[in-house]
């Protein structure tokens, strides 16, 4: 009799163990079905999402794009080629300036256009060394004229109308001196 009772109490508890086995197992098979269910595979679509920031990578794990707000109210977005250097970057101020530049792929600033919150509004257009070599530029008051430097960044030439309909045209030696200028 001691010797059955000994197996039933052998049986009872190895049945404990298979039980707690048992659930266990169930858990971890609920906790992949969850996953599995709510990890999307593919494409997601979303109403909303709110972040402070994101970034995209290609398929190698290489960031390619970033976005992000700074603690100044500044807001940007960044394009990155596939060696990680900027190529492009968007930003706005919490004044109200807003700006896109462009980047070569040596570094070098090419073109920027921006806009103040106070009316202005410009483009820059630079050479392979990073200097300016044409601009163009509105005001509020109704000013649009472009100018043309030399490689050194000296202005030769500002053609534009002023706010009263006036048109100009200045021609400058690489000094800045000897300007002339026909208007009408």
């Amino acid at each position: 009799m001691d010797n059955i009772q000994d197996q039933i109490r052998e049986l009872q508890t190895s049945v404990r163990h298979q039980r707690f086995a048992i659930v266990a197992l169930g858990a971890i098979l609920a906790g992949f079905a969850f996953i599995g269910a709510v990890r999307p595979t593919g494409d997601a679509t979303f109403d909303t999402i709110t972040c402070k920031g994101w970034r995209v990578v290609d398929k190698d794990g290489k960031e390619r794009m970033t976005a992000g707000t700074s603690a100044n109210g500044t807001a940007s977005v960044a394009w990155l080629d596939g060696d990680g250097k900027l190529r492009i970057a968007a930003s706005t101020s919490a004044s109200g300036n807003g700006s896109v530049t462009w980047v070569d792929k040596d570094g070098k600033l090419r073109v920027s256009a921006g806009t103040s919150a106070i009316g202005l509004a410009g483009v820059t257009w630079s050479d392979k060394n990073g200097k300016v070599r044409i601009g163009a530029n509105t005001d509020a008051e109704g000013l649009a004229e472009v100018q043309w430097l030399d490689k050194d960044e000296k202005e030769r030439m500002t053609a534009g109308t002023s706010a009263n309909g006036t048109a100009e045209v200045e021609w400058l030696d690489k000094n800045g001196n000897g300007r002339i200028v026909a208007g009408t």
